[in-house]
């Protein structure tokens, strides 16, 4: 299941979590308790999903997330991936209407002991100073967690307009609660010129945005990229494999030759 240094490989983890789902939809929930008690699921600590810093939050993350809409009957997948060390778990408050929040707070209602080890993430597409605490009380309440490690304004399209004073005023006071430990943005399309104006601003810690084979070789990326490293704020990517149905939803580059060749050298390995 390991391939080469013990390193748990990402289609590896994406077939051992989907045979975990599978089994979760055809088994009760029940269950869970047996698949915390065995040890033969369990990963060992040099074999685990390594982690990076993030940015220059002070905190080290898994190098592979766990997202999409996860329902209830996928309690397994949670399970697989938490011991498998993919501890990055991305949601929204969209998400299945709600439902994949909810599926995250019956986990952690489960296995409360592993909230603390697991860096939460949801999104909301307000970026409305006045609707964003309401947004992330039910976020909480969903969720069963008392803070989110980071949260993201979903879908900016323009960071320069979107993330306002008075959205910057909020961050700051969520994050004096302890509601929120950081705060950031996701961009699926014109990313670059968000970035860019991100790394300006000084008070965003994290980005989340489309990052692919095609995308990564336009200097435009490349200099968002830069910037963002420079100002210390956390890069996540999405939408990595440029699949034609990603491009619904967000930017994910066109066939350059440049692309072309990367495509083609990675199909030779």
């Amino acid at each position: 299941m390991f391939g080469e240094k013990g390193i748990l490989s990402r289609r590896d983890f994406i077939k051992a979590a989907g045979a975990a789902g599978l089994g979760s939809a055809l088994g009760p929930l029940s269950s869970l308790t047996a698949a915390h008690a065995s040890t033969s699921t369990k990963v060992p600590e040099e074999m685990a999903v390594p982690t990076r810093p993030f940015g220059k939050t002070g905190v080290d993350v898994s190098i592979l997330s766990l997202g999409g809409v996860l329902k209830d009957t996928d309690q397994l997948v949670f399970r697989q991936a938490f011991k498998s060390g993919v501890t990055y778990w991305d949601t929204a408050d969209s998400y299945g209407w709600g439902n994949n929040e909810k599926a995250i707070g019956n986990y952690f209602a489960k296995f409360p002991g592993d909230r603390e080890k697991v860096f939460l993430v949801t999104k909301t597409a307000s970026s409305n100073a006045h609707e964003l605490s309401d947004k992330l009380n039910t976020s909480l309440q969903r969720m069963n967690t008392s803070y989110i490690d980071m949260y993201f304004i979903h879908y900016v399209s323009d960071a320069s307009k979107d993330l306002t004073s008075e959205v910057k005023a909020w961050a700051e006071s969520a994050k004096s609660k302890g509601a929120i430990h950081l705060f950031g943005f996701s961009a699926h399309k014109n990313m670059e010129n968000s970035m860019l104006a991100a790394a300006k601003l000084g008070w965003v810690d994290g980005i989340m945005m489309s990052y692919n084979y095609r995308l990564m070789v336009k200097d435009e990326m490349k200099r968002a990229v830069d910037a963002c490293a420079k100002a210390g704020i956390g890069l996540t990517a999405m939408k990595t494999q440029a699949t034609f149905s990603a491009n619904f939803y967000a930017s994910i580059g066109s066939e350059t030759d440049d692309a072309l060749k990367m495509t083609e050298n990675f199909m030779k390995k």
